[in-house]
């Protein structure tokens, strides 16, 4: 989950830097900050590329179908275990939102199965589990073990057919996402928070694992250069949509599959100077900081509408994000203390 590592015996820290970047871009998408709410857009790609990198990272080194099987099912258990510890955080916000879905929906046999498409396919705006973030989690859980049937068995181990497939899915979402107000594709057939949109960023993380030595001798400077390109014409990308007539800070645009790949490439090869502790921190903050956000921008919703009263639209976002990052912070460092004060095991799966 959000770049977490299950064999983490080489350190990679500049991951772990641009993962906190990352989370903190996801929280400006969700509070909508101006400018950092567009960038941070390259949030989710970065993860799903960094989960998956690390997971064909080992996986591609495993020779029997046994050996390779018993870690794609360890590996789904851990998303399992880090989706549901959070679920039992979030279940009081479940509990309301499932109560108005059934309210609106009625509770018949039909409602019941669109409960279960929303929470697999649609988390937002229903959010019937509660915390819409958990829909990357959810996506991940579905999306590794299919695209690992479908590249085997329907594509037959071909990586050339498999990556054009990859391609046209991304050009869909694309053609659903920025190009949408063109109307070039009038019924959107998969939601762009579904699992099906992480399966050409899966499949970068697999290139990626399987050429690590060719990516580790890439020019740091030339990367950060072309990273520094990209980034700014991804924005410029977006502002030009948006005055079109779409939307500033779209799901998927030309761009953000690219971006993120060198984002990624980036990443990898930058070290800074932190040491291991300091890196596994970041490490666990940031998969904290993505899981926690949901309760924290509750929170500040319900204060706004019932004390504060902000009306500025600017004004509001700031203010929601600072009160996120202060109140996810202090949970991080209440939890942090617990788990190292218990040992208790399961608090690390929540991270």
């Amino acid at each position: 989950m959000v770049g977490w590592n299950m064999n983490h015996k080489v350190t990679y820290e500049g991951i772990d830097c641009l993962k906190v970047v990352a989370a903190i871009g996801i929280v400006a998408i969700h509070t909508h900050v101006p400018l950092f709410e567009t960038i941070g857009r390259l949030g989710l790609p970065f993860f799903s590329i960094v989960t998956s990198f690390f997971f064909f990272k080992h996986y591609l080194r495993l020779n029997s179908h046994d050996d390779r099987k018993h870690y794609l099912k360890k590996f789904e258990v851990r998303l399992l275990w880090l989706y549901g510890l959070w679920q039992i955080i979030y279940l009081p916000l479940a509990v309301k939102n499932s109560y108005s879905f059934f309210r609106t929906n009625g509770c018949h046999v039909f409602s019941f199965f669109k409960y279960i498409f929303d929470l697999l396919f649609k988390l937002w705006p229903s959010n019937v589990n509660g915390w819409f973030p958990s829909w990357y989690i959810i996506g991940m859980i579905i999306a590794l073990p299919f695209s690992l049937f479908v590249y085997k068995y329907v594509f037959r181990k071909n990586k050339y057919l498999y990556g054009m497939f990859c391609i046209v899915l991304e050009i869909y979402f694309v053609l659903c996402s920025e190009l949408g107000f063109l109307r070039l594709i009038k019924l959107e057939l998969i939601n762009s928070d579904s699992f099906p949109r992480l399966i050409i960023y899966i499949f970068i993380g697999y290139l990626l694992a399987k050429n690590l030595n060719t990516v580790k001798g890439y020019n740091l400077s030339k990367v950060s250069i072309l990273m520094c390109v990209l980034i700014i014409c991804y924005y410029l990308e977006n502002l030009i949509v948006s005055h079109l007539g779409g939307c500033l800070s779209n799901d998927e645009t030309i761009l953000t599959m690219p971006t993120s790949l060198v984002i990624v490439i980036f990443s990898i090869i930058y070290i800074p100077r932190i040491n291991e502790v300091q890196s596994e921190s970041l490490r666990r903050f940031s998969t904290f900081l993505y899981c926690f956000q949901a309760w924290s921008l509750a929170v500040f919703d319900y204060l706004n509408s019932n004390k504060f009263h902000i009306t500025s639209f600017t004004t509001t976002a700031v203010m929601d994000f600072i009160f996120v990052m202060i109140t996810a912070c202090v949970a991080f460092f209440i939890y942090d203390y617990v788990a190292r004060a218990t040992h208790w095991k399961f608090w690390n799966y929540m991270v």
